[in-house]
């Protein structure tokens, strides 16, 4: 692809400000001599975000979609408007806190031509109010993590901040199949771990500075478990999913055979669990416990 740029950031955004986050890109790659173009596609947000993120037009490569598509299907989307060797992903609620944040994503890559490239995200140190801190207290301990850790790591792909080269991904997508919010990253590292790709990682994190509510992310959980029931009965063809930390626990109850009384304990202790987690006053344990039991219940039905 002669003349062009060397990365494409792309942007996907649902109902969310990126105004922020794209004037921060735009601002570093002012003095890049266009190795870098960004792209925003907004999946059929509401109207009043569609005017909220108007004023982004003139920095970027700005697209509305006129329905929504979904988080697999809007990035494999990016193929037909990015121009780049590389493919750099960031979700819309991050905010970049770092002024090298691209210049280092363009060294590694000039110096290593990686085929992915992990910079990953990092949360708020200071404790949320509890009307939001399940979300930031189980991102921190279970999903943030530096680069020395992550390459030590067996846990899922995150798709929050990474970089793919062009060529890898127009063979390896999304799997448009999953719909709504959860696992369709996991269902990516799967691919691209089968396809022998090699995954690097560097430490350029973003912020997630927005935080979902307890209420919300509890509701984006029930997706993300649908999303692994759904996986788990396709686990003859892709057994890599019973290395999903749920899964595999679900796995050895169900050899000690104590799913059924996991089942009727979840019916008896949801109502509580749930007051719990949506007031902000629990312990990780029992949100541990309300994903295994919502995964048995849909199970069983």
């Amino acid at each position: 692809m002669s003349g062009a740029p060397l990365i494409s950031v792309c942007i996907p955004v649902f109902n969310g400000e990126v105004i922020s986050l794209v004037k921060s890109l735009a601002d570093q790659c002012e003095s890049l001599e266009n190795k870098v173009e960004i792209i925003v596609i907004d999946d059929c947000s509401d109207i009043d975000w569609k005017l909220k993120n108007e004023s982004i037009k003139n920095s970027c490569n700005y697209i509305e979609l006129e329905e929504n598509i979904g988080r697999s299907k809007i990035r494999n989307l990016f193929l037909d408007y990015a121009q780049g060797v590389f493919l750099l992903f960031i979700d819309g609620d991050s905010e970049i806190i770092d002024s090298l944040f691209i210049q280092k994503y363009i060294d590694f890559i000039q110096e290593n031509s990686p085929d992915v490239l992990v910079g990953a995200s990092i949360y708020l140190s200071e404790t949320p109010d509890r009307e939001h801190l399940l979300r930031w207290e189980y991102s921190r301990k279970r999903e943030s993590k530096n680069a020395t850790e992550r390459k030590k790591s067996m846990g899922g792909f995150k798709t929050n901040n990474f970089v793919i080269k062009r060529s890898v991904f127009s063979t390896i997508k999304f799997n448009n199949a999953l719909v709504g919010y959860g696992h369709e990253d996991t269902l990516f590292g799967i691919e691209l771990d089968r396809n022998k790709i090699k995954i690097d990682h560097i430490e350029n994190p973003v912020l997630n500075k927005h935080l979902d509510s307890n209420e919300l992310f509890l509701m984006k959980t029930k997706n993300a478990i649908q999303n692994i029931v759904q996986l788990y009965g396709k686990s003859t063809e892709i057994p890599e999913i019973k290395g999903i930390r749920l899964i595999r626990f679900y796995e050895k109850i169900k050899r000690w055979k104590l799913i059924n009384l996991v089942n009727l304990i979840y019916l008896i202790c949801n109502p509580m669990l749930l007051i719990f987690l949506q007031s902000g006053y629990f312990f990780l344990w029992m949100f541990d416990f309300y994903k295994l039991g919502l995964f048995v219940r849909k199970i069983k039905v």
